[in-house]
């Protein structure tokens, strides 16, 4: 379920039943049921009387919240590991990045990779209250980075701008690596906010599978 909602396959706005997904993902009810109220627990999903479960819509106000809030905490661990950075740090970087553009054309694994990248320097610092501060932002970051990467050419723009704030680590430049932070997340802050603010005007493979579309009401018996 966590899969599906992150690859879009379970279309924002569009109400599902437990059944609906059960049927859809091929599995029993209990899982999902069990899976959907954990999700809803981090704040991906929420439960309507009558309706069903749907991903939670964002408000713009929140997500510009979650976006300053990466913008603090990453340019200061950026501008941190480029002072301290060893050329291990720069390799295992480095791997990750050359991992997620082999799966260019998969945006659920670009975007685990994409995650791994950003807390990993996190990590490196052994910064792991900032790195759990940064994992309390994932049910957010999820939508929002892939509602991002259905903008043209996104995701090779990710990976330069990736490249770009690795490139400033490895060369010592502290304020070149919070810049080339700070400048990826206003980018992605940009393509997520427009992606959001867009009409759908197609359906996802499971969202035909699962008849899309806003669920009437059942009558009480």
């Amino acid at each position: 379920v966590r899969r599906a909602i992150r690859d879009r396959l379970i279309v924002p706005g569009t109400f599902y039943s437990e059944q609906q997904l059960a049927k859809a993902l091929a599995i029993s009810r209990t899982p999902v049921r069990e899976a959907l109220i954990e999700l809803a627990r981090e704040g991906i999903v929420e439960k309507l009387p009558q309706r069903g479960f749907r991903v939670r819509p964002i408000p713009p106000n929140e997500l510009s919240e979650v976006f300053e809030l990466r913008d603090l905490l990453e340019t200061h661990v950026a501008r941190r590991l480029a002072s301290v950075a060893t050329p291990e740090h720069v390799r295992a970087l480095r791997r990750i990045l050359n991992q997620q553009s082999r799966v260019d054309g998969e945006p659920g694994t670009f975007l685990e990779f994409d995650e791994e990248f950003h807390l990993t320097m996190a990590r490196q610092l052994g910064y792991m209250r900032m790195q759990d501060m940064l994992l309390s932002l994932r049910s957010i970051m999820w939508i929002a980075g892939a509602a991002a990467l259905g903008r043209s050419n996104r995701t090779g723009v990710v990976l330069d701008e990736h490249r770009a704030i690795l490139d400033r680590i490895a060369a010592h430049d502290s304020a070149g690596a919070a810049k080339a932070v700070r400048h990826h997340i206003q980018n992605t802050r940009a393509a997520a906010a427009e992606s959001l603010g867009a009409t759908p005007t197609g359906h996802s493979p499971m969202s035909m599978s699962l008849g899309a579309g806003p669920q009437r009401p059942r009558r009480k018996p």
